[in-house]
Parts: structure tokens; sequence; C-alpha cells
């Protein structure tokens, strides 16, 4: 296997319903936007798209998932699909590397990611490394990590997906003064943290509990803070993170 995902399969991205409302909606549709400019050179008509999900997330049940994919020769889709709960469990996150990361474009081929996950558990995920061990993301979600209070996450340097669960969560911790911030973070590190949490669109902010690394780790003070302060923004506002 190459460790690429194969572009011609195409792009998506992935939305969270609630009370039958979009969460970030204008936000997951821009960079959908920009990756199918980017990648395959094709405009996008944001509006309508914005419309269609909007219309099957009133059609629907109160909590769904939404995938809108673009595949190079066909076009968009838009998938619904009912959910009984949101995934909230704890993670337990298992190293791979993967030099030069999985890219900043939500790849429809997740083939890879699929061969190192557990179908026996899905808390099970990759946490991808680079070739120098340095912390990406892992296989569903950007990791944040927290050393006795200040948090860190890995940059957005094209390598990783630009997570927009992320980009809200750093606006959170901005907003309740814990300091936060992107930068290179060596593997190593997760030995000395205090708290690691992994952020994605469905699930929110979602502890880590084990890494082949590091931890155990519990549930700590600033994980349930910035979930609890996620939520209620999730909660009140649909149209932006």
């Amino acid at each position: 296997m190459s460790g690429r995902p194969d572009p011609r399969v195409g792009v998506f991205d992935t939305l969270l319903v609630q009370d039958a409302a979009p969460i970030a909606l204008e936000t997951h549709l821009r960079r959908l936007v920009t990756s199918v400019r980017a990648v395959y050179g094709v405009a996008l008509d944001a509006d309508s798209l914005a419309r269609e999900v909007s219309a099957a997330g009133a059609s629907g049940p109160p909590l769904q998932r939404i995938r809108v994919v673009f595949t190079p020769g066909t076009g968009v889709s838009v998938e619904a699909h009912a959910l009984e709960a949101r995934p909230r469990g704890p993670w337990r996150l298992v190293v791979r590397r993967l030099p030069g990361g999985w890219g900043g474009h939500k790849w429809c081929d997740r083939s890879l990611l699929a061969e190192w996950a557990d179908p026996a558990d899905p808390s099970v995920d990759p946490l991808l490394v680079d070739e120098e061990d340095r912390l990406l993301e892992s296989g569903r979600g950007n990791v944040f990590v927290v050393h006795d209070g200040e948090v860190s996450t890995p940059p957005a340097d094209g390598r990783i997906l630009p997570g927009v669960t992320r980009d809200a969560v750093l606006g959170i911790l901005a907003d309740l003064g814990i300091a936060g911030r992107a930068r290179p973070l060596p593997l190593g590190e997760l030995t000395s943290a205090t708290e690691v949490f992994v952020t994605s669109s469905i699930g929110g902010v979602r502890p880590v509990a084990t890494c082949d690394v590091g931890g155990p780790w519990d549930t700590g003070p600033v994980t349930r803070t910035v979930d609890e302060s996620l939520e209620r923004a999730w909660a009140g506002r649909h149209d932006e993170p």
C-alpha cells in the first residue's frame, strides 16, 4: 500500500445535525469548496449546497450525520444518516507513522486508516506521526495535548486536516483564558501530558484514555471545561462553531 490517499475517489465533509439544524454549516462547506477548487479545479455553488444540506437536516430525524461528497466526473451528493447517539466515549490511540501526513483535505479514500483501525473495538484509532515522530492527527480528529493547564495542538501546516472543531476549540480556549496554541509536538511529550483529547465534527471533544506511548489519562478539568463550552455553543448556535 502506498500510504497516500487516491484523489480519484474524491473528497468529502461531514456535518453534525442537532435538533434538525446543521452545526457550522457555512464553515464546513467553505472548507469543502476550497478543497474541490484546489484539487480538481471545480467551483462549487456553496449557497445551493447549503440549501440542500439544510433541507436534508430539516426533513430527517433530530440527530443526524450528513456527508457532502464530491466525486470527480460525477459531482456532489448529500448523504444523511440518522444517529441514535453521538460517539462520546474515550479514545484509545495507537501510534502509526505516516511521513508527510494525510494532507489538508478530507479524502474519501481512507483505506489505510481503515487498515489501521480495530473493527472489533471502535474506540481504537490511529495516532498519526510524521517521519520525525511529531504528532499530526488521529484517524478521525485533531489532537490536543495538555501539560498542567497549557494546551497544544499540531499546526495546520498542510499535513493535517484543518478541523472546523479544532478551530472552534482554539477560540474557546482563548475566550476562557486558557493558554492554547498550535505548535510542533514531539511524540515524547505524551509521556508528560496531564490530559489528551481529540476533536471532531460529530464527537465534539472526546478524551483520550490511553496511547501506546503514554497514559492512562483521566478526563481532566481542561477537557471537561472545553467540552462543556463547545456543547453549549452547539446547542445554542448552529450556523457557525
